[in-house]
This record gives C-alpha cells, sequence and structure tokens, in this order.
C-alpha cells in the first residue's frame, strides 16, 4: 500500500493518474482485495465524490447507523456480542426474524405455511430502516432502503425523495418487474 516515500508520494500520484480522464461526475472505485480505493477520496485531478470500495458506499447496515430506533438494536447487539453491528450482522438479523415473524403470524412451524405467509402480501418486516422490509412477489427479492455511508456516518438513505413507483418506493432500487429476468417464486 505504501511507497518508499510514503503518504507524499501517493498524494503526487493519484491526481496525476486521473489526470485527463474522460468527464464524470462520480469516481466508482472497484477494488476487492482494499489495495488502492482508500486513497482515492479528495486525492482525484478533478474535485469530485468517491464512490463503491471508498468513499460513499452502498450497504444494509452500517453500525454508525442510527435512525428509527437502530440505537437501540445496535446497543442490544454491542451487548450481546462486545462488537459494533455489521452489514452481515444485520442481513442475518433479517433473515431469522422473518421466519419468526412468519411462523408468529401463521401460528404454525409447517415450513409450507411458513414459506406461503413469507411470500404473500401481508408479510411486512419492521427492521430500524424507516419503513417495512417486504419481498418482491416476481423474485422474492428483499425489498429494503439502502443506507449510504462514508465509513463515519450515515450520509442518506436511498430510496431518494421524488423516485416514485406504482407500487413501492422501494422498487426504484435495482431491476423492476419489466427488467428483472429472475422469476424466482
Amino acid at each position: 500500500r505504501r511507497t518508499d516515500s510514503g503518504v507524499v508520494q501517493i498524494q503526487r500520484q493519484l491526481p496525476v493518474f486521473t489526470q485527463g480522464a474522460p468527464a464524470y461526475d462520480v469516481l466508482i472505485a472497484a477494488d476487492e482485495n482494499d489495495v488502492f480505493a482508500a486513497y482515492l477520496p479528495y486525492r482525484t485531478w478533478d474535485a469530485r465524490p468517491v464512490a463503491g470500495s471508498a468513499g460513499f458506499m452502498p450497504t444494509s447496515w452500517d453500525p454508525s447507523h442510527d435512525q428509527w430506533g437502530a440505537v437501540q438494536m445496535q446497543e442490544r447487539f454491542m451487548k450481546l456480542f462486545s462488537r459494533r453491528m455489521t452489514a452481515r450482522d444485520m442481513q442475518a438479523w433479517s433473515a431469522a426474524r422473518m421466519i419468526g415473524e412468519s411462523a408468529a403470524r401463521t401460528r404454525s412451524n409447517d415450513p409450507k405455511a411458513i414459506f406461503g405467509f413469507l411470500k404473500s402480501p401481508d408479510f411486512a418486516l419492521a427492521a430500524f430502516k424507516g419503513q417495512r422490509l417486504t419481498l418482491r412477489d416476481w423474485n422474492l427479492q428483499l425489498r429494503q432502503p439502502i443506507l449510504l455511508t462514508d465509513g463515519r456516518m450515515i450520509v442518506s438513505v436511498s430510496p431518494q425523495e421524488g423516485f416514485q413507483h406504482q407500487f413501492s418506493e422501494l422498487d426504484t432500487l435495482g431491476l423492476d418487474r419489466p427488467e428483472s429476468k429472475c422469476k424466482l417464486k
């Protein structure tokens, strides 16, 4: 990650590396191995936001999320596990909660009844994200707000105000029914 001369070299090289790039509004970094993306914010030739592996990152959960009762969820998690809650933790919690909620609503432990309720329009999950989470009926993808974080705080929550959809504002995120080739039932 560091060159022999350290940060000064990086500060000099990154702007030059991005100089002459075609016009762009946002620099998207794809750095799965976490090698270079962290150096991009505030170091590009043109002052533009960075997103993806550095800068603004979309996620299903972030330890800095503190709205809609999330503080209590974060505190309970910290008390139980002595660490901050990650997106993976929230996804596991949501999956378990979806099954538990469906079992409670159907008053059954029959997998077919539970799965049937999950797929029904009556299913909704409160998950500390300002809107109830539901499943898309054409591919069973979980509809949920996406948190945009800079690594220290939540910058925004999508769907963004003003984007409308005939069924659910959450369907403005990702591929909608006409574009989706996934037909999981």
